[in-house]
């Protein structure tokens, strides 16, 4: 068995120290067709931490529209549970005279919601960048609002043909 030392990666290389060299008595020109040297930025060596002033990554690029379209359909769901309570409380102290009305109101609201949220998330989505995850969330809540709505109409215009 032998001793083999770790692989180095092929951008690594080792730094050279400068050749010492012997003192000269002579007394030595400075010449001024040479350029002073200016230091090279390090890269850092694998395994090890960066310094403080280096920046591991660039900085993120933000999807602004598609977070606010993700942000648009969670709300239209959240409504849709505030509306069900509000409405259970109407239906159980018999109180049903505005019953129909609050229902419309949350399918308006749903339907506007959802329009904006998918309006943004394709926007968001067309925009590119590197994060699209928010404005697919964001399209897919947004139809999910509006099939809901569809399913409530469908429901409200089938309702007297049956019965």
């Amino acid at each position: 068995m032998t001793f083999e030392p770790p692989a180095v990666p092929p951008s690594y290389t080792p730094p050279q120290s400068p050749a010492p060299q012997a003192p000269s008595y002579q007394q030595q020109q400075p010449s001024y067709a040479q350029q002073p040297q200016q230091p090279q930025p390090q890269q850092p060596h694998p395994g090890y931490p960066q310094q403080p002033g280096q920046n591991a990554r660039p900085p993120r690029v933000k999807n602004t529209l598609g977070f606010v379209s993700a942000i648009l359909g969670a709300s239209g769901f959240l409504l849709g549970f505030i509306f069900t309570f509000i409405q259970l409380g109407m239906y159980a102290t018999n109180s049903t005279s505005a019953y129909g009305l609050l229902g419309g109101t949350q399918s308006v609201l749903d339907a506007l919601l959802g329009l904006g949220a998918i309006a943004l998330g394709v926007l968001g989505y067309l925009k590119g960048g590197p994060s699209k995850l928010l404005a697919i969330v964001g399209t897919t809540l947004g139809v999910a609002l509006l099939l809901g709505v569809l399913n409530g109409l469908i429901f409200t215009i089938a309702l007297p043909l049956i019965y």
